[in-house]
């Protein structure tokens, strides 16, 4: 009988514990931002590609900000509470992903960003 209050208990608190730390959408805002701090950082300007695409690398690379602006105003968010998890439905430059948060994280099913 213990071992049943103890379980249920456990799942109470879990549960109290997914619903406070479930992330929202400046949480989805601040991943954003730090993916495309990372993409920014981590390519190469003569990477390859077309010459548009090396003047918008250059331009982020020298205001990060604005970059993460216009990729976010490009991008539509549709933020679904679920209770105990959220979801992020995204769509934009001709993608589509469905993203999750939990206890804090937020993964996606598709990258956000093109590799």
């Amino acid at each position: 009988m213990r071992l049943i209050l103890w379980a249920i208990l456990s799942a109470l608190l879990l549960g109290i514990a997914a619903w406070l730390t479930r992330p929202g959408i400046g949480d989805f805002d601040a991943m954003l931002r730090a993916a495309i701090g990372t993409k920014i950082a981590t390519t190469d300007v003569d990477a390859g590609g077309d010459a548009l695409a090396a003047v918008a690398l250059i331009g982020c690379k020298l205001k990060p900000s604005t970059c993460f602006e216009a990729v976010r105003g490009s991008l539509d968010v549709v933020e679904e509470d679920r209770t105990l998890f959220t979801r992020f439905h995204v769509t934009g430059f001709d993608r589509e992903t469905t993203c999750t948060g939990a206890f804090t994280r937020i993964w996606c099913d598709r990258p956000l960003l093109e590799n």
